[in-house]
């Protein structure tokens, strides 16, 4: 009897070490080369300060539209996220650049209601530097809040997503946790294996 009662708790074990083992590339094959990888809409960049097995409560996954004010102009973004747990990266690009449209990688982070994400200008002469949007997404899965920049251009306002984002879980449940402590769903178990 115990040595079936160890064998189920080393088996329920096994699978998520083989997940991460998987996953993070460690074993005898990882000494590949590792080769750069095209630009894709779906290569995910993990931010500082996130955790890919955090709970999720809100799905940004896919493409959306940043409307941003600035003084009393209105700017168009197009963005696509991509969202593992907490961790939120894609791409955005902003056609309004003088040298032409830029396109690159964003990182931020989603915890319960509350989302950061930033997005660097590397083309020579802008003056925009890293621009940081933070907001919060209301009970009907709007997103909208405050944006600034490093930049010498030192802007500031307010953004808002032109969708808004799906819940997590689905309407039948199950959550887990507690609703004001970051409750959620476990992360999407097919993400996983991309």
């Amino acid at each position: 009897m115990r040595f079936r009662t160890r064998a189920a708790i080393m088996a329920a074990f096994a699978g998520p070490a083989i997940a991460a083992l998987i996953m993070t590339g460690a074993g005898p094959a990882n000494a590949a080369v590792a080769t750069p990888t095209a630009h894709s809409a779906s290569t995910f960049f993990p931010g500082p300060g996130c955790n890919p097995w955090h709970l999720e409560r809100w799905d940004f996954r896919g493409d959306n539209t940043i409307n941003l004010q600035f003084g009393t102009g209105s700017y168009t973004y197009y963005v696509h996220f991509d969202q593992r747990g907490s961790c939120l990266s894609g791409w955005l690009t902003d056609p309004g650049i003088p040298n032409g449209p830029q396109t690159g990688p964003i990182w931020g982070t989603v915890y319960g209601n509350h989302v950061t994400f930033s997005f660097t200008y590397t083309y020579v002469g802008e003056v925009q530097g890293t621009r940081t949007y933070d907001g919060y997404v209301n009970w009907h899965g709007q997103v909208s809040g405050k944006w600034w920049e490093t930049g010498t251009e030192d802007g500031s306002g307010v953004w808002w997503l032109q969708y808004p984002v799906r819940s997590a879980c689905p309407p039948w449940g199950p959550w887990w946790g507690f609703w004001q402590y970051g409750a959620g769903c476990p992360v999407p178990f097919p993400y996983w294996w991309w």
